[in-house]
This record gives structure tokens, C-alpha cells and sequence, in this order.
């Protein structure tokens, strides 16, 4: 598994589109952040974690997106399957990789808390948590991305599928939502929504249920992934 893992790595690390990807999301990540703190005069990074998922709505997916839709439009994807691996290792091998991708991705916003520390003082363990969060939920779309990246050979599609799927996950925990939905629905439809989640980890909470929710979605859509690939034996 570390070879393909390695494999993996190697196409997007030595394409520009992966560097490219990469960096944009660092610098529109630290960009509206640093905006906001001018416009609001906020010295808390809550905001910044507030805006990270509707980041990652586009930057996981437009990672993921090729896992295996290339492999089946190249046409590789039987050969990748005649390999001394099982579908789990395959499946495993992919969500690792673009979380190491997002961890990178994530190292280029450390500049944030780091710099606002030297402004004021800032509670650790908080942001350490929401980092902790962020991992989690980036897990948790990595793992959609890569189950809509098997159902076609077309990485558009499988992009715009993650893309709105996430979108309408992340608004169930909206407030946008809230607003147009009566409170007892919001009750039943609100605790799917990772967003709800990830709030909890923003205030510093490691809630067991929140951990609860983003590795059963993981595990979900990773599970609903390798059954996708057992179909083509």
C-alpha cells in the first residue's frame, strides 16, 4: 500500500496542478481571513475556521475528483485492480493520499495562528482542536470525493456530483437553513449536516458524538467505495 501510496503522491506532486491547487487555497484560505480582520477588527481565528469549509467544498473534490475517474477513463483501472492489493488497500491507499495533501494544504495557513499569537493572545488547545476538526471533516469529503470519483469516468461529473452533495450537507447546518426550516424539522435534519460537527470543534469541544458522526461518514462512503470496486471482479 505505501507504493501506491507513493504512486499517488507522485502525480500530484510533480504536476503543476497539484502545487497550483495547493497554494491557491493557502492564499485564498490567509487572504479572507486577513480581510476580515481589517473589516471587523476580530483578533479570533474563528472566523477562519468558519470559512474553511466552504473552502474545502471545492479543494477536496477538485483533488479527489481523478482518484479513479481517470484510472477508468485511461482505462488503467483493471490493471490497478490486478495488483497484489484488495480493494480496501486501493480505497485506503487514495483517501490517504488526499489527506496528505490536505494536511499540506492545511501546513500553509499555520502562519495565522502564529502570527496572531506575536498580536495577542491566543487559547492553544482551541486551535488545536479546530485543526483537529478541520482534519475530520476534510476526511469525511475526501471519502464523498472518492466515492463519486468511482461512479464515473468523467472527472467533471464527479466533481460537480461531491460538490453539490457537500453543498447541501454543509447548508442542512446553516443558518441560512435554520431560517426557512420549522425548528422541530431542523431537529431531525440538522445533526447529518457536517457543519453542525464542525462547530462543535471551533468552541474548543471534543464532542465523542461529533467524533462519532465524521468517522461513521468516513467509514460510510470508504465502505460504499470498495463495494463500488468489488463490482468490477
Amino acid at each position: 500500500m505505501k507504493n501506491l501510496i507513493k504512486k499517488e503522491l507522485n502525480f500530484y506532486l510533480n504536476t503543476p496542478l497539484g502545487y497550483l491547487t495547493t497554494i491557491l487555497f493557502g492564499i485564498f484560505a490567509n487572504f479572507f481571513f486577513v480581510k476580515d480582520i481589517f473589516i471587523t477588527g476580530s483578533a479570533s481565528l474563528r472566523p477562519f475556521f468558519l470559512l474553511l469549509p466552504w473552502f474545502l467544498l471545492i479543494f477536496i473534490p477538485g483533488q479527489a475528483m481523478r482518484s479513479f475517474s481517470e484510472e477508468k477513463r485511461a482505462n488503467t483501472i483493471e490493471i490497478l485492480l490486478s495488483l497484489p492489493y484488495q480493494e480496501a488497500q486501493i480505497v485506503l491507499a487514495k483517501f490517504l493520499t488526499n489527506l496528505i495533501l490536505l494536511i499540506i494544504a492545511l501546513s500553509l495557513t499555520l502562519s495565522l495562528p502564529l502570527s496572531l499569537s506575536l498580536l495577542t493572545k491566543i487559547y492553544l488547545p482551541e486551535v488545536l482542536v479546530s485543526y483537529l476538526g478541520t482534519l475530520l471533516l476534510g476526511g469525511s469529503f475526501c471519502s464523498l470525493s472518492l466515492f463519486f470519483s468511482s461512479q464515473t469516468k468523467n472527472q467533471v461529473v464527479a466533481f460537480l456530483s461531491s460538490v453539490v452533495c457537500l453543498f447541501f450537507l454543509l447548508l442542512l447546518g446553516s443558518d441560512f437553513f435554520a431560517s426557512f426550516i420549522p425548528k422541530n424539522l431542523q431537529g431531525l435534519l440538522v445533526p447529518f449536516s457536517p457543519l453542525y460537527h464542525f462547530q462543535n470543534f471551533i468552541k474548543g469541544i471534543l464532542d465523542f458524538r461529533s467524533l462519532f458522526y465524521f468517522f461513521s461518514f468516513t467509514f460510510l462512503f470508504l465502505f460504499l467505495t470498495v463495494l463500488e470496486l468489488e463490482k468490477r471482479n
